[in-house]
């Protein structure tokens, strides 16, 4: 009687681990489509759309606090941005402020 009453207890505790499992994967499938929707270059074209929008330069800690994206991604983003020779980066201080480069745009020394 003990071992069948174990045994039921074990195939509820697998029951209970399938389904809690399911959810899971289909929360992560779910979090991973929603990431894949804003790819990288997005970021960056936010990014530049706010320079342009503040007159062609703005505070890198600026651009964290108004668009409500991690520093990590903003100092990534602005990173890919200067390669590609769309922003230029000085250093202020403490702080980064970061020149838009477009459209003939090229800030004094």
């Amino acid at each position: 009687m003990l071992s069948y009453l174990l045994f039921a207890l074990q195939l509820a505790i697998l029951i209970w681990a399938i389904l809690t499992g399911r959810k899971r994967i289909f929360k992560v499938l779910k979090n991973a489509q929603t990431q894949e929707e804003e790819s990288p270059f997005d970021v960056d074209g936010q990014i530049l759309q706010y320079i342009r929008e503040r007159g062609g330069m703005a505070y890198q800690s600026d651009i964290v606090r108004d668009l409500g994206l991690p520093k990590s991604t903003v100092h990534k983003a602005v990173r890919r941005l200067a390669e590609r020779g769309l922003v230029e980066v000085r250093r202020q201080g403490r702080s980064n402020l970061i020149f838009s480069r477009e459209a003939g745009q090229r800030p004094s020394a």
